[in-house]
Parts: C-alpha cells; sequence; structure tokens
C-alpha cells in the first residue's frame, strides 16, 4: 500500500487510458516522449505501448529522411510495425528513390496515405501521376482537398521537396511524357481544369 501512495496521479491511470495520453502527446513532440522515459518505470512501460509508436512525430527524420539510415533503425522499425504513416512515408523515400525499390518504396508511400499523413499523400499521387496511374493519382491528391484551397497542397508540396532535396534523382522518360499528357490544354479555362 506504501508503493501505492508514491505514484502519481498520472502512474496510477490505468495503463491503456495512460498510454492513450502518451499517444497524444508523441504526436506532437518525439523529445517530449524522449523525457517521459525518464519519469519513471510506469510512464516508460506505457510509452512502449502501440498507439504511442503509431501517432509518434519523425519531424526531424522526414525532413531529411536519409538521416535514418546511420540512426534510428530501432526507433524506425518499431514505427513502420506499428503503422506509424510517417515511417511509411520515410521508408517510401528511402526505398523509391534511393534505392531503386519502385514496388516496395509504392507499398509504403501508399500505407502513409491510409494514417491520413499529408505528404505521403501529396508524393504518392504525384507518383501516380507521373507513371501513368492518372485516375488514382488524382483521386490522392483530390482528398487533400486542392480544389477548394491550394494551402494544404501547397504546403505539402514544400514540405516534400525539402524531404527530396538531398537525393540525386533523374527524370525517368516514361515520367515527362505521363506529365506532358497531364498538362491542360492551353486554351483552357480555370473551371475546367477539374476534366483534364
Amino acid at each position: 500500500m506504501a508503493a501505492q501512495n508514491n505514484l502519481s496521479l498520472l502512474e496510477s491511470l490505468p495503463q491503456d487510458l495512460l498510454g492513450e495520453i502518451l499517444a497524444r502527446v508523441a504526436s506532437s513532440s518525439c523529445e517530449d516522449i524522449r523525457q517521459c522515459l525518464t519519469v519513471s518505470k510506469t510512464i516508460s512501460s506505457a510509452v512502449q505501448d502501440y498507439h504511442v509508436f503509431k501517432s509518434l512525430s519523425l519531424r526531424p527524420q522526414d525532413m531529411t529522411p536519409l538521416i535514418t539510415y546511420g540512426r534510428y533503425h530501432r526507433l524506425m522499425e518499431a514505427c513502420i510495425i506499428r503503422g506509424n504513416p510517417a515511417a511509411h512515408y520515410i521508408e517510401g523515400i528511402k526505398l523509391y528513390f534511393v534505392q531503386e525499390s519502385t514496388t516496395m518504396g509504392l507499398f509504403h508511400l501508399k500505407k502513409s496515405p491510409e494514417g491520413s499523413y499529408d505528404n505521403g499523400t501529396y508524393l504518392y499521387g504525384i507518383l501516380m501521376l507521373c507513371t501513368g496511374n492518372r485516375e488514382e493519382g488524382k483521386k490522392f491528391l483530390r482528398s487533400l482537398g486542392w480544389e477548394a484551397s491550394k494551402r494544404r497542397a501547397d504546403r505539402c508540396w514544400r514540405a516534400n521537396k525539402l524531404s527530396l532535396r538531398n537525393i540525386i534523382t533523374i527524370m525517368q522518360n516514361e515520367y515527362a511524357s505521363n506529365l506532358a499528357t497531364t498538362k491542360p490544354p492551353e486554351n483552357c479555362h480555370l473551371d475546367d481544369l477539374y476534366r483534364t
């Protein structure tokens, strides 16, 4: 009973509720979760919860995916196993653009939009357009609501540009020809853009 009195209110919560609270902390800050690991064994074990890794913010890693080659192996593995959309985005970039494993890269990039990760949705949509899968590409890009407001898609474009800045790629002929057929006609009207 004396040990029970030494627990904080947070530590005395049921494990699943504590895991949910920590998952919400994880979604905004990886650093805050790192601090939680040092607080107590109860909180540290709750950090290992499925939901924490699924919602963990990987902001520093998704801005420079190549750093995960040298560091963060266990973190990335845990996040991918638990379905973290940012981890799938990072892994997809590495596989598709660096290791040239297009099938596995697209697999991971497609997992990213399933978790409602905007940057992954945008990149997967653009890659679908470039590879000739226009309808699928449009479907994913439409899910960003670009027809109503371009702000969200523009934010994704900038984030992807930042993520891919250190990766050297050569545009394949297939991409160039598919992009040329995707262009709207020169005499189109703004109201008719969605039909192209």
